[in-house]
């Protein structure tokens, strides 16, 4: 595990930018001892590249919603045009927005994609299925589609 973690850090620093200036550290644990603990690391390139120019700002984690403010984790209240909340793996969504009923019995969202809850207007999730034709590429159909409803409704 030491051997390839290491060569984890080595390859890392070779091809992702560090961004820990625009508050995303690199990752404490080695490559290897991160997918022991089930963490599934996933190289987005359009992230990369929206955060270092600036057209993403990455912050705390959110604590709580109030009203039209979005409280993080490090007390500071921002207002923000959407809300992207990257659960990873584990969902966990009962915490942040269980209280909604937008989740069925397993704690997963009652729809995906460019469709919203009745109850939460604006309130999008993708990821939460595992179809036939491979996750990441619903994903990505998805994020279209949601950001075409974002963008229209902006508009």
């Amino acid at each position: 595990m030491p051997l390839v973690d290491a060569a984890g850090r080595l390859m890392c620093r070779i091809s992702v930018p560090d961004l820990s200036a625009h508050g995303l550290p690199r990752p404490r644990g080695g490559l290897y001892s991160r997918v022991r603990q089930g963490a599934i690391p996933v190289q987005d390139v359009g992230l990369i590249a929206a955060v270092k120019s600036g057209r993403v700002v990455p912050v705390a984690a959110v604590e709580s919603f109030d009203g039209d403010a979005v409280v993080l984790a490090d007390g500071a209240r921002v207002t923000p045009d959407a809300v992207i909340a990257a659960t990873g793996y584990e969902r966990s969504l009962e915490d942040l927005v269980g209280h909604l009923g937008v989740l069925d019995d397993r704690g997963r969202p009652v729809v995906h994609g460019a469709r919203t809850p009745k109850q939460a207007p604006g309130l999008y999730f993708t990821g939460f299925t595992n179809p036939i034709s491979g996750m990441l590429r619903e994903m990505a159909r998805d994020a279209r589609k949601i950001a075409g409803r974002l963008a229209s409704a902006k508009r």
